[in-house]
Formats: structure tokens, sequence, C-alpha cells
């Protein structure tokens, strides 16, 4: 477990009662600063992640000025040289490149968790963004020395966002009061979907203007002004702040010395959590939901461009309007789960995750049948899955926090783990099932996709559990008593004292 963090449950944010909840909505906490520090850390996250998918549409662009320069040489009867061909790779070369920013996340998941709860969050952050920025604006020089410097540029993008689930962690327990947690951690989680709306159109703009290269340099540019942005105000805690006021670090850290008592004091019962069912349903399902967005985060402008015969621009542009509403589906969902709790915990997960991926999943069944001149259908389709995966996870996590508890961190660094592996398998399937890019062959692709999506969350209605797993009883020293029981003792205490 992180020291650096607070484990909060589902329980502890739902221990006020109605009235008190309204009192705290209706009191203004004085000061914003926890609020600019959401926005920073969001930023930086995104363009961390927007830095991954700059490559999944500027490959367009690199092969259309490639044929442009190739037909210009020809025109003038000129040879074309076997060096000036930087970009003419295999498919199976492409594949390499799509699948190396997500190779490097797997092995640095566990080794950043630990250099986070050594060095604090702000330090290792910053380091994986620095290495973020260096990749990203080093990438058009890379290219020029071949194509294992290019794959390297695009490992070491890929690198950094093993961490950006644990500053999601991090951040929201030191930062955010705990009547605005769920909002705090929407916001932050939402860098996932703010990524790819700011890439898409960012490099269909820059591609027409100033060729590929310049998406590169623009977003290498706006990473590093938000590295500075991050190193100025963020610090790991907010009482070490000089911008935070004191009525707004009271707000901030009142209620939270009862999650200090939450924090796992012992050894995670390793074993024990991957023999249990209800742990396997949320990952298996967070798997699959994976696989479902990421076929189109990774292909979708391949999709749009070589299937539905979308332009350069228009590809950019289309692709990326269904992240809006997305990031509104995220930000959205979690404050209408917790009003879902008349359905009772285990059938509001249940609901939740299969209206988000029952969707895809009748979006992928639609696919499959319609035929190549229905592009419009095709764009809904697209857009309705990237909208679907902003209720992604929403019902994940309120099982994970209610079974897991105190060992839900370990949980959720498997789950990244899993869910990385995604970005290696998922090249692989496409290549073999879809090397051409044809419309036949993508109709298989999604069929495959569809089962995948299809199964993985009947498992989840089938396995998921809301209640708490046995392996979180007795692992740690969990004190139960309620605030008002710490204050009669504490005046006891100093009562006898004073005898």
């Amino acid at each position: 477990m992180l020291k650096a963090s607070k484990s909060i449950s589902v329980e502890d944010l739902h221990q006020f009662s109605d009235e008190e909840y309204v009192e705290a909505k209706q009191k203004k906490i004085p000061g914003r600063m926890r609020w600019y520090i959401c926005a920073i850390v969001t930023g930086l996250m995104t363009l961390v992640q927007a830095n991954v998918h700059v490559y999944n549409f500027t490959v367009l662009c690199m092969q259309e000025e490639q044929e442009k320069a190739n037909n210009e040489s020809l025109s003038r009867n000129e040879t074309i040289l076997p060096s000036s061909l930087n970009f003419n790779f295999s498919k199976f070369e492409q594949d390499l490149l799509f699948s190396a920013a997500y190779i490097a996340p797997l092995p640095s998941i566990i080794i950043l968790y630990f250099l986070t709860n050594r060095s604090g969050v702000k330090t290792t952050f910053l380091i994986c963004s620095m290495l973020s920025f260096l990749s990203t604006i080093l990438t058009p020089i890379a290219t020029q020395y071949g194509f294992w410097f290019f794959w390297a540029a695009r490992f070491f993008q890929g690198l950094p966002t093993a961490i950006l689930g644990i500053v999601v962690s991090v951040v929201t327990c030191h930062w955010s009061t705990l009547t605005e947690n769920g909002t705090y951690v929407s916001i932050l989680a939402a860098h996932y979907q703010i990524a790819p709306l700011l890439t898409m159109p960012l490099s269909a703009l820059m591609c027409s203007v100033g060729g590929w290269s310049s998406v590169y340099y623009t977003q290498g540019t706006i990473t590093a002004i938000l590295i500075v942005l991050f190193a100025v105000f963020y610090t790991d805690k907010p009482s070490e702040s000089k911008f935070v006021s004191k009525g707004e670090l009271k707000a901030i850290e009142d209620g939270k010395s009862l999650e200090e008592k939450h924090v796992e004091k012992s050894k995670t019962p390793f074993v024990a959590i991957h023999k249990d069912p209800a742990v396997w349903a949320i990952w298996i399902t967070s798997v699959g939901g994976t696989i479902g967005f990421s076929i189109f985060l990774q292909y979708g402008p391949t999709y749009l461009n070589k299937v539905l015969h979308y332009n350069l621009s228009t590809t950019g542009w289309t692709a990326a309007v269904p992240y809006i509403f997305s990031c509104i589906a995220r930000i959205v969902a979690q404050p209408l789960s917790a009003n879902c709790s008349f359905l009772g915990e285990r059938l509001a997960a249940i609901v939740t995750t299969t209206i988000s991926q029952g969707t895809m999943a009748i979006c992928f069944l639609v696919l499959m049948f319609i035929p190549q001149t229905w592009s419009s259908v095709g764009q809904l389709c697209y857009s309705l899955v990237i909208v679907a995966n902003g209720l992604n996870g929403v019902g994940i996590t309120r099982s994970a926090q209610l079974v897991c508890k105190q060992h839900m961190s370990f949980v959720y660094t498997a789950r990244a783990f899993y869910n990385g592996s995604v970005g290696l398998f998922l090249p692989l399937l496409v290549n073999f099932v879809a090397p051409n890019d044809t419309h036949n062959e993508w109709t298989r692709l999604f069929l495959i996709i569809f089962c995948i999506v299809f199964v993985s969350n009947l498992i989840f209605i089938a396995f998921s559990s809301t209640e708490p797993a046995q392996w979180t009883i007795g692992t740690s020293e969990v004190d139960n008593r309620s605030e008002q029981d710490l204050e009669d003792q504490k005046s006891t205490s100093t009562t006898v004292e004073k005898f």
C-alpha cells in the first residue's frame, strides 16, 4: 500500500447522512487551489497519454507525405533513394510500432509503484513526464535513423503511462475533500478520454499545415509548459503548499483521520486474491472493456480512413468528437451511480457495467452486418463505442471498492498490468485478422471483439460481488469506532492525565 495515499472505501464516502451531506455541500469552502491542482495534474496526465496516441493518427500523415514525395520524384524522373523511404514499414513493423508504447508500462508498473512510495508523486511523476516530453520531441529526429530508433522513441513514450493510475489515486486522496471525492477522481480519470480528443484534431490540423513532425513538436511544447506548472504549484501534501489557505486546508483534511486507520498494515494475501472469482470477474471484465475501446483508440483513424474512406482532415475531427461525450459521461456517471443504491450495491454495479459493455457489444454486432457503403452507420457505432467507454469502470470500481477494501491498491495495480497487455495482444490480432484493412477483414475482427466483450460481461454478471472478501478480514488493523467515540476517548484520556 502506498504510504503516500489513504484508502477511501465506499462505506466511508456514504457515512454522512443526507442532512449532513446537504449541509456540507451548502457550506462554501474557501480557496480554489485544490481545483487548480486538479486542472494542472489532469492536463499533464492528458499530455503524457496523448503523446502515446499521436502515432495512431500521424502514421497516416507519414504515409501520405511519403507517397507524395515518391510521386514528385517519379514525375521528375528522379531515382527514389532507399534512405528516404523512412515510413515504408511492413504491416508487421507498423504493429510493432503500435505495441511499443504498451510494452514499456508492463514491467515498469511495479517499479513505479514502489518508487512513488519511496519518493512521492511529485518527484516520480516529474521524471516520467520529462521522459514523455523528451521521447516525443525527439521522435522526428529518431525516424531519420531508422525503424528501431523510431521504435525506441515509442517505447519511452509509453513507459510514463504506468504511473497515471497511481497519480489519480494519490492526488485524489491528498487534495480532494471527502464530499468532492467523486467529482475529483472523475475529472482526473477523464484524462484517458481527453487525450485522443486533443491529439486527433490537433494532428489533422498540424499535418495539413506543418507536416506530421509539427504534431510532435507542438505536443512536446505543451507537455513542457505543463511540467513547469506542475513543478511550481504541486506539492505531495496540501499542508506543504504556500498557495493553500488555512480554511481550504482544514476543509481538505476534515474527516480524513478516519481513513488513516484503513491503511494496510500487513502483507497482501496474493494467493487468496488470485483465487477469488469476484476479483477475476473484475479483471476479466476490465480487460474485455479495454479491448472493445482500444480497437478504436489505436485503430480508429485507420478504420475511418481505410475502411470508411474518410479523408485525413475529416478523419481527425470525426474520430475526436465522440470523446467529448465520453468525457461528459465519465464525469457524470460517478454521481449518477451513487444514486442507484436503491437497486442494491451488486445490482447497481451490474447495471452500470452492462450498459457500458452491452452498448459496445451491440455496436460491434451492427458493424458486422452493415455494408461498406453505410459509412454513416459505421461512424455512429464508432461514436457509441467511444461514448460507452466513458461509463466503463463505474460498476467495476464499485465492486472492487466493496470486495477488496484495504487491498484495492494491489488489485488495481494488477488490473493496470492486465489492461496494459491488451496493447500487445491487439496489434497481433489486427495483423492476423485484418492485414489489408478491407471491409470483410474488419467484419471478422468485429465478430471476435463482440464475443470477447459479450463473454466478459457475462462473467461479471455471474461472479461479481459487493461483499467484503474473506481475505480482507484480519489482514489489517481496522478501527471501526466513530469519530464521536474517538473524541470521547480523547477527552477521557485528557482528564486522566490531569489527575
